[in-house]
């Protein structure tokens, strides 16, 4: 059974979810020879509705009249906060003599000594066990050398970029046609004013397309055909490789990369897809000074990721692609933005429609329901023509065979549930 709690959710006050200073927490873990993730799973069913809030969450059900929930349940826009109040006040006391720091559902434990660690993790476990929560085994690490917290990884070498967050400019291969090249320079020109020298640098990728034959007027479709039909093959030279692998460079880096900021400000997230693939940016604004001592807002990136479409998402119809592209987005950077103000963009009017809708069918409430459950505060269209940023990513793979670790095997299809390796509650939980 799916619940819509949009309407609930439009007027629920969020209470502010202060997760501390995270930078100082990777710091705290990173320098360590041993380092421990925990994952909490089936989270919010450990936290109990107070009887006052039931009501609000009263359905109905045919041949069964009004019912409600005794837990919290995912959609609840104010869950994320709520349970991170519940982790503090049930592990609160134990923070600092173990070494832990905990951000929304992750924790981490870091330390030298072997021993040591062997008994606090001993500690944790039964803490854990006597204060109803659970951990999902799938997803915790121990005794790593290395691991990402809170969307960066955190090692004896210190704290890192993830670089799993930025494979789909890293692993973005030699174009083999002008269309992917053209798709590759339309992500790179949206963060120009952030690359210094970028004309030069993107100089002779560039002068590979002026010296295309592109039909006077030519309409879009007119337009891709052009330019996939110039293969690349016997014209690329080693010019155009460095600046290929150049361009990729200072995306993937600071200044241009930032690491997230969880000060409240929002992440921007946009997505796009198309038959073979989805692509998706995390961004962030940052205000900076301009060396003529003006201040000025600036939009940095901070992660990168795509996927090959599945034999299934790849039958999908235009509007369900970017549906399910934006459901992939959100399910992939979960680590970071879980809990924090999120603004979405889309090139797709109808997907727009259907997240500010309040009528769908079971399907498209199921995905809804991954989506609005994070805290969305602004749903933007944005046309298709100045979606450089999604539209590059996702048409990056575009024609090109799969390939190992191209996450063609993994489908929005299954149910949160399964994704997340949620477990079926007691059917005594509810009344």
């Amino acid at each position: 059974m799916c619940q819509n709690y949009a309407a609930l959710n439009k007027v629920t006050h969020v209470f502010p979810m202060p997760q501390g200073d995270i930078c100082t927490k990777q710091q705290r873990l990173s320098g360590h020879h041993w380092v421990h993730g925990f994952d909490f799973t089936s989270g919010f069913y450990a936290v109990t509705i107070p009887e006052e809030s039931r009501p609000y969450l009263t359905f109905y059900v045919e041949g069964h009249g009004f019912n409600t929930q005794k837990r919290i349940m995912f959609g609840l826009t104010g869950a994320p906060s709520t349970f991170a109040h519940v982790t503090a006040e049930k592990l609160g006391d134990i923070l600092a003599p173990l070494e832990l720091e905990l951000f929304v559902d992750d924790g981490g434990m870091a330390g030298n000594e072997f021993n040591e660690m062997l008994d606090w993790t001993r500690r944790f476990f039964e803490r854990v066990w006597a204060t109803g929560l659970s951990l999902s085994a799938k997803k915790s690490e121990f005794f790593r050398s290395s691991m990402i917290f809170a969307g960066s990884k955190v090692s004896m070498d210190g704290v890192q970029v993830d670089e799993a967050k930025l494979t789909a400019v890293v692993d973005w291969r030699q174009p083999p046609d002008l269309l992917n090249l053209s798709s590759f320079l339309g992500l790179t020109r949206f963060f120009r004013d952030l690359i210094k020298g970028y004309a030069c640098l993107a100089q002779p990728l560039s002068d590979l397309l002026r010296a295309a034959a592109i039909p006077k007027n030519a309409g879009k479709a007119a337009y891709c055909a052009a330019l996939w039909s110039v293969k690349l093959a016997d014209h690329w030279l080693a010019t155009h490789k460095k600046a290929f692998l150049g361009l990729k460079q200072v995306l993937t880096t600071q200044p241009v990369l930032k690491a997230p900021c969880f000060d409240g400000t929002p992440f921007i997230v946009t997505s796009d897809s198309c038959k073979d693939s989805f692509g998706v940016v995390l961004a962030q604004k940052s205000i900076e000074t301009l060396p003529n001592g003006k201040v000025a807002s600036k939009l940095h990136p901070i992660a990168f990721t795509s996927k090959c479409t599945s034999p299934v998402e790849e039958k999908y119809k235009p509007f369900m692609l970017e549906f399910a592209a934006l459901k992939f987005a959100m399910d992939k950077l979960d680590d970071i933005i879980w809990g924090f103000p999120v603004e979405i963009e889309t090139d797709s009017q109808a997907l727009w429609d259907v997240l500010v809708s309040t009528e769908l069918n079971a399907t498209h409430a199921r995905w809804h329901n991954g989506v609005i459950a994070h805290q969305i505060t602004d749903v933007q269209h944005i046309p298709g023509h100045i979606n450089l940023v999604g539209d590059g990513i996702s048409c990056k793979d575009e024609g090109q065979p799969h390939q190992p670790g191209d996450s063609s095997e993994w489908s929005v299809a299954p149910d949160w549930e399964t994704v997340r390796g949620l477990v079926k509650q007691n059917p005594a939980e509810y009344t």
